[in-house]
């Protein structure tokens, strides 16, 4: 029940980091390799929730660990990197 319930919150977390990496590749708000760190962590909590944490112990808790540092690391950094911004973000007229 446990490994489950954390697989779960490993995927969601994953999507979040994922999504908020592609977001900022896209808009550059933030710095590129802010980004990637997110990217990165995401990959290692979706890695971990879809079964290569539940085929060996200690592996699955491996990939958790990285991935949860990665994304405290993004959280730490990016937060006050958009609080002490000044100028106003603008829309970007981005093709696609």
């Amino acid at each position: 029940m446990t490994f489950a319930l954390d697989s779960v919150g490993d995927v969601f977390g994953s999507v979040f980091l994922i999504a908020a990496g592609l977001l900022l590749i896209r808009t550059r708000v933030l710095p590129q390799w802010l980004a990637w760190i997110a990217v990165t962590g995401g990959t290692f909590l979706f890695l971990q929730g879809f079964g290569l944490g539940g085929i060996i112990g200690t592996y699955g808790l491996v990939l958790d660990l990285i991935g949860f540092v990665l994304f405290l690391v993004f959280v730490l950094l990016s937060s006050p990197m958009l609080l002490r911004r000044r100028d106003p973000v603008h829309a970007m007229d981005v093709p696609g």
